[in-house]
C-alpha cells in the first residue's frame, strides 16, 4: 500500500444479514395460487397424466384442541428467562393440509421442510392408520 500523496480508498464489504428460512416464491398458474414453483410443476405433471383432482382442498385435524386446566410455569419466548404461568388455557389442535389430494393419493411437495413439518407429517401418518 502506498500512501505518499495518493488517496487510499478502502472498500468495506457489506455483511449480509441472515434472513431466516428460505421463502418460496408464490406463483399463479391456471388461476390457482401455488405456494411454490415445485407445487406448480407437480400440478402440471398431474394434469398431464390426467390425475389432478384437488389442490389444498382438504384439511385434516391430526390432534384435537383441548383445555389445559393446570398451572404450567414456562420460560418466556422472548428470551428474558422469566417464568410465567402459561397454563389454564385452551391448547390449539394440530392440523395438516396436503398439497394435492385425490381419490387414492396424497402428495406433499417440500423443497426444504421447516422445523414443525416432520412431527406434523408423522402425526398425519399415525392419523391415517386409525
Amino acid at each position: 500500500m502506498r500512501t505518499c500523496g495518493q488517496l487510499i480508498i478502502l472498500m468495506k464489504r457489506k455483511r449480509s444479514k441472515k434472513k431466516g428460512p428460505v421463502q418460496a416464491k408464490k406463483i399463479t398458474y391456471d388461476g390457482i395460487n401455488f405456494a411454490s414453483g415445485l407445487e406448480r410443476y407437480t400440478y402440471i405433471a398431474l394434469k398431464k397424466a390426467k390425475l389432478f383432482e384437488m389442490y389444498e382442498g382438504e384439511t385434516y385435524s391430526v390432534i384435537e384442541g383441548f383445555d389445559f386446566p393446570n398451572l404450567s410455569y414456562e420460560k418466556q419466548a422472548n428470551g428474558k428467562g422469566e417464568y410465567i404461568n402459561r397454563g389454564r388455557k385452551k391448547i390449539l389442535g394440530i392440523k395438516y393440509t396436503p398439497d394435492f389430494t385425490g381419490k387414492d393419493y396424497i402428495i406433499e411437495c417440500k423443497g426444504r421442510a421447516n422445523e414443525s413439518f416432520p412431527l406434523r407429517w408423522k402425526l398425519f401418518k399415525l392419523w391415517l392408520t386409525k
